[in-house]
């Protein structure tokens, strides 16, 4: 049977598919999400070993066999330790348009995110046009504004937080902080 066959059957039955089934061992992976923490080992509160950024490669070294939406890797400075695979892709990050003086350029995915336009709904010129269009367009764009200052008052800690009051998944790192993760308890 073929390879993308036997991923057919495999979804059928319920197995997940993973970022690394089009990778071998040894081969790279990218991190797609901000403040990735690789952690000691497949458990989400082992000690934090590195924490990555969008755009950075990894070398995968397999799914963890106990859980495997945990993955073992080799960050970029050489320590290994495990990642949870949505924040892996097989594919680097696209690079980001910006333009400036009629000038388009690329700029990195990182910089791209440590920028803080990356939770900017609206360039300047789209800002521009729904004002001029006027009606809906200027009220579209004041509402979107308004979301975007709050957008800017949610800190990590406070995402981080409510990650874990609401039970979900914590598979990015509140900061940038290596070592042992802050055991506070959750009320």
């Amino acid at each position: 049977m073929r390879r993308w066959t036997w991923g057919v059957v495999l979804l059928a039955l319920g197995v997940p598919a993973t970022a690394a089934w089009a990778v071998k061992k040894d081969e790279k992976l990218y991190v797609k999400a901000r403040n990735t923490r690789v952690l000691k080992s497949s458990v989400p509160t082992a000690d934090v070993v590195a924490v990555l950024q969008p755009g950075q490669q990894v070398t995968w070294k397999g799914a963890d066999p106990k859980n495997a939406q945990w993955h073992q890797v080799t960050e970029p400075g050489g320590k290994a330790g495990f990642v949870f695979q949505t924040n892996l892709s097989t594919k680097p990050p696209d690079m980001e348009l910006v333009s400036k003086d009629g000038k388009t350029r690329t700029i990195d995915p990182a910089a791209f995110v440590s920028s803080g336009a990356a939770v900017k709904a609206l360039s300047p010129g789209a800002e521009k046009y729904g004002k001029e269009k006027g009606g809906g367009y200027a009220d579209a764009v004041a509402q979107i504004k308004k979301l975007e200052g709050l957008a800017l008052k949610v800190t990590p800690v406070e995402i981080d937080a409510h990650v874990k009051q609401a039970g979900l998944f914590p598979v990015v790192a509140p900061d940038t902080k290596v070592g042992p993760q802050a055991k506070k308890a959750v009320k």
